[in-house]
Parts: structure tokens; sequence; C-alpha cells
């Protein structure tokens, strides 16, 4: 998969991020070589023809690359959903925006992430910990990292996007008392 190419385009990524938000789309089936246009129109909020015609342009696209099915259903309606592959892309665009909620008031709890990821999955270590580095959790070893904030759905999203078995790997803690509590403030800001 040409995966730099798809990732950036900004109008594939929007017209895969409605698909997916929406589920599947399901129109009338009908002969007519426009049928994409009535999806266009009852799906997404093209202003213009040339919008409407360019991302009906996208969707036959996005068959041709396999990111999404059109199925004829048993009342012979068309039924459009995203591809095994076509949800991979979708992972890497939640990726790409993913980050830490952040509430006003600190419950005063610290999360510590631990992990024991084996050697063959070095590639998948690297990538986790690159990304926590990224949402802002401050590594207070090797392979412990801290957030004040709860983050535990993120590092579900993280090891199922990784193929990493967190029942098995990671570790995941709440804690009121931690080693270099006043450093970890500071570099927070709390």
């Amino acid at each position: 998969m040409a995966r730099g190419a798809i990732l950036k385009n900004n109008f594939t990524k929007e017209t895969l991020l409605k698909i997916a938000e929406v589920g599947l789309f399901i129109i009338a089936a009908s002969n007519s070589p426009y049928f994409l246009n009535k999806i266009v129109t009852k799906y997404f909020r093209d202003r213009t023809k040339q919008m409407a015609y360019k991302r009906a342009r996208k969707l036959r696209e996005l068959q041709k690359r396999k990111l999404i099915e059109f199925r004829e259903v048993s009342d012979g309606s068309i039924k459009i959903t995203l591809s095994h592959l076509g949800k991979t892309v979708i992972r890497h665009y939640k990726l790409e925006e993913m980050e830490i909620q952040k509430p006003r008031i600190w419950d005063r709890q610290w999360r510590l992430v631990m992990y024991d990821i084996p050697h063959k999955q070095r590639l998948a270590s690297n990538a986790l910990r690159e990304k926590l580095k990224r949402l802002g959790l401050y590594q207070l070893q090797k392979s412990i990292w801290v957030s004040p904030y709860p983050c535990l759905a993120e590092l579900e999203f993280l090891c199922a996007v990784f193929e990493i078995n967190m029942d098995e790997y990671i570790y995941y803690f709440e804690v009121t008392k931690i080693p270099r509590e006043k450093e970890l403030k500071k570099f927070f800001s709390l």
C-alpha cells in the first residue's frame, strides 16, 4: 500500500472518515451511471456540483484501490462499506490525530504505563514508545511512562493498531504516590 500517498490526501481522508462515521451507505440500486452522485448528495455536504462530481470520482477511486466495497444487497440496494484495508487506513488517520484529554482539574492520580514487549515485536515496541512520547507521557525509565491524565483508552487503541497483546505485555496502574513527583509535577505544569 502506498501509505504516504493515501494518508497525505485530505480529500481521501475526509471521504474515508465520513464512511467510517456513518458506518455504511445504502442507496437504491439503479442502472444509472450517476448513482454515486446520489450517494454524494445524500451523505456528503458538498456545496457545488463540481465538488459533488469530484467526490463521486473519489468514491470510484477508493473502490479501485480496494479501500471501500460496493455490494448489492438482497433487496436490490447497494451498500458501501470500508474494506479491511480501508479500516487499516482509518486507524492510521485516528492515530495521527490522537490526543490525551486533559481534565480541567487534576484528580491527583498518576497513571503508570509499563511494558515488556518481546524482541520479535521490536518494531511495534519502538512505535509504541514514540507514540507515548508524542502523546506527552513522561519516560520514568526505559519501559515505564507516566501521565497525570487517564490514558487507558488511548493505550488500548495503540495496542490494537500496533498489534500488541495488551493483556500479556502492557501494565497500566493508577497510583497516588510516585518517585520523583516534584519533577513530574514540574514537567506536566501541575
